[in-house]
């Protein structure tokens, strides 16, 4: 019985054991697992729901975070200074048929990394104050990002939080869910109601300008400088200068509020001292308000210390500018007080004026430390103590413009009585030197024409040698161009010739030296009615000005282009190239003989010049439309570039000398030579390139029409010459 007690008890003991080591590890399987917060469809803060991992090193990974121990989030937790990083997980559920859409807002992070987790995998989305604005992933001023839950799904989220500075690393973790709309909406507001704000700064700065302008009074202008310190700040705090003014330097952004404040505390410390006129009647508080101005020397440092260096005094420089901005206010009562104990009436304006915009930014600054809480009262204060202020200062100035204006007034009248005893003596004086002007205008006008009729005459004559000169130089180049063209290639084949005959004759067959004989006799004649071409269209250009006489006449094409083909054939073979003509020989052209042999040849000599060795040329004409016939000349060489193709045919920008395959030279002027044959026709030259694979030239030639048309075609061809 004894046993059987014992044995129960221990049975009941390992039960109980069981249960509680079973409880153990459900609480801790709960402390790990984050509870899944359900998308409402209003706005939701999910703080609580929130687990946290801190990691001090700013070094794990995803892949590490994902194992790590996370513990429930705490919201009286205040997070420490300095450069950490903090990773949130919670679970989101969207237990609607329709997908729902949220912008997440974690505080203004430095850096902030969202992973969303799906059954696909997980996608980065990142934003954060010191992104641009065009990398964040809802651009704008504040560090949202944009969620888009499907229907009946659960997410879980992994949110990366950075703070590289403190000023842009929030006391506590808080994660909200925004609806858009309530963002959108919040933003039409900080829209509309800054806007208002802004537009009266500037309405106000405007205003204060044109009275500076006209007055001339330092007081306007320092006063506009204030004006715009505030407003830049203003839009700095609201986030309009990271939006609009530098997007892309966030840092900088971060940085940029000491120089602002700086900025525009001196421009109120100046204006204050040149209004009330410190430095004359009130020296000791005038030595107050430099030294306050000088303090601001600090802040600018440690901003410039924070921004080219690792050392993070932006929080630091926050609460000095804060100090020495309460001090300025202050002092600037104080010194409106003084001011009007001694009579000057101005400073009633002045003094009213700055009591409101004093109680403004003194909450406004004590917001900004933490001193007092963060609303609508302390957030809006100073601009609505800003707006007052200009409104108060707006009569204060009128009331010192009156002044200065009367006494303006008093001086200008002054020197309007001496400039009028001034004036009566000089209009004396004048009209003595009038006088003896005038006879001297009327001698010199006299030598003046005569001398410009004589430098009309000059010019007249300069211009009709300068186009003469113009005329006979660009005739001229043709001649030389079609000398370089047309001359060089024979010579050359001639010359090769008479080496072979020189050197290798005693070695030569009858048969081959009669071969060669031949070939000789042929390079000689063709040389020969070249140098004629050259010598005939010489005399035409020479009888006729600057015309080259146009004498059309029917032509077999296949003939001419034969005879041309012949005429180059020795400079093809040294290169190996094989022609294909596909001319019709009842094809006839009615055109200038020489023309068209020069349009010809010059073709054919560019395609053998910039075709490889081995490589094919192809001649083709057929009837076209409008009786015209289309010639074309086609290699597979190197083809036109398309800065070269540009200058194509053009006169006012020839293309520049190409070289061929094998270095062949050229003057790079046959074209236009060719353009203006082809011209003459009433037909038209044009060019297809590849570069690498070659190029076609084609133009068109009127094609020799029926007997009973001859008349009025030669009546028009007479009208072309």
């Amino acid at each position: 019985m004894l046993v059987l007690c014992y044995t129960c008890c221990i049975c009941r003991f390992s039960k109980l054991l069981t249960l509680l080591l079973f409880v153990l590890i459900a609480l801790q399987t709960r402390a790990q697992v984050p509870s899944t917060v359900e998308v409402t469809a209003t706005q939701q803060a999910i703080t609580e729901a929130l687990q946290v991992y801190h990691d001090p090193s700013a070094t794990l990974l995803l892949e590490q975070i994902r194992t790590a121990r996370f513990s429930a989030n705490s919201i009286s937790d205040v997070l420490q200074p300095g450069k950490t990083v903090h990773w949130v997980r919670v679970v989101l559920r969207n237990p609607t048929h329709r997908e729902k859409t949220r912008l997440l807002y974690a505080g203004d992070w430095s850096n902030i990394e969202l992973y969303q987790f799906s059954e696909s995998g997980y996608t980065l989305k990142r934003s954060g104050q010191l992104l641009p604005i065009r990398e964040r992933d809802v651009p704008g001023y504040k560090p949202y990002i944009r969620l888009a839950l499907l229907p009946n799904s659960t997410t879980t989220l992994y949110l990366r939080l950075q703070g590289d500075i403190n000023l842009y690393k929030p006391q506590a973790l808080r994660v909200q869910l925004l609806m858009p709309e309530q963002v959108e909406a919040a933003n039409r507001d900080r829209l509309f109601g800054q806007g208002i704000f802004i537009g009266i700064i500037l309405v106000m700065t405007l205003y204060n300008l044109v009275l500076f302008a006209s007055v001339r009074d330092r007081s306007y202008l320092y006063y506009v400088m204030a004006l715009l310190g505030t407003g830049l700040y203003f839009m700095f705090f609201h986030g309009f200068a990271i939006e609009l003014l530098w997007p892309n330097a966030p840092i900088w952004n971060a940085h940029s509020f000491p120089f602002i404040v700086t900025f525009n505390g001196l421009f109120r410390v100046l204006f204050t001292r040149h209004y009330l006129n410190t430095q004359r009647t009130m020296p000791l508080w005038d030595k107050a308000l430099m030294l306050l101005a000088l303090l601001y020397i600090l802040p600018v440092g440690m901003g410039l210390l924070s921004y080219f260096t690792p050392l993070d005094l932006l929080q630091a420089c926050v609460s000095l500018i804060g100090l020495i901005g309460g001090l300025v206010l202050v002092a600037m009562i104080l010194t409106g007080i003084n001011s009007l104990r001694q009579g000057y009436k101005p400073a009633r304006y002045f003094l009213i004026a700055n009591v409101f915009f004093v109680v403004g930014a003194l909450l406004f600054i004590l917001k900004e430390n933490h001193l007092l809480p963060d609303n609508l009262v302390t957030v809006y204060a100073a601009q609505v103590g800003m707006v007052a202020q200009v409104v108060l200062f707006s009569l204060g100035l009128a009331y010192r413009l009156n002044t200065v204006t009367g006494e303006l007034n008093a001086k200008v009248l002054e020197k309007e009585r001496l400039e009028r005893e001034k004036e009566t003596e000089r209009k004396l004086l004048i009209e003595q030197q009038k006088n003896e002007l005038e006879v001297m205008v009327t001698n010199r006008t006299a030598a003046l024409r005569h001398r410009t009729q004589e430098l009309k005459d000059t010019v007249r004559k300069l211009k009709a040698s300068e186009h003469k000169l113009r005329r006979l130089n660009f005739f001229k180049d043709r001649f030389f161009s079609i000398i370089s063209h047309d001359i060089r290639t024979p010579l050359a084949t001639l010359e090769s010739f008479l080496n072979i005959l020189l050197n290798f004759s005693d070695k030569m067959k009858p048969d081959q030296m009669q071969k060669l004989a031949t070939h000789t006799q042929l390079s000689v004649r063709n040389l020969q009615a070249l140098l004629e071409n050259l010598l005939q269209w010489s005399s035409a250009q020479t009888a006729s000005g600057h015309h080259v006489r146009f004498e059309p006449e029917v032509l077999p094409l296949a003939e001419l282009v034969n005879r041309n083909v012949a005429l180059l054939k020795d400079t093809a073979d040294t290169k190996q190239i094989a022609w294909q003509v596909q001319v019709p020989s009842a094809l006839q052209v009615r055109a200038d003989a020489h023309m068209l042999d020069f349009v010809v040849r010059n073709l054919l000599h560019n395609a053998i010049k910039f075709s490889y060795p081995g490589g094919l040329i192809k001649i083709a004409a057929e009837a076209g439309p409008g009786h015209m016939v289309t010639v074309a000349v086609a290699d597979q060489g190197t083809g036109i570039s398309a800065d070269i193709l540009a200058t194509l045919f053009k006169l006012e920008t020839p293309a520049m000398a190409t070289k061929g395959t094998v270095n062949e030279k050229g003057t790079g002027l046959g074209l236009l030579l060719c353009r203006d044959f082809v011209e003459r026709h009433e037909g038209k030259i044009q060019v297809d390139t590849t570069m690498g694979q070659g190029s076609r030239f084609y133009f068109t030639v009127p094609m020799a029409i029926p007997e009973q048309a001859a008349d009025k075609q030669t009546l028009l061809e007479g009208e072309i010459c």
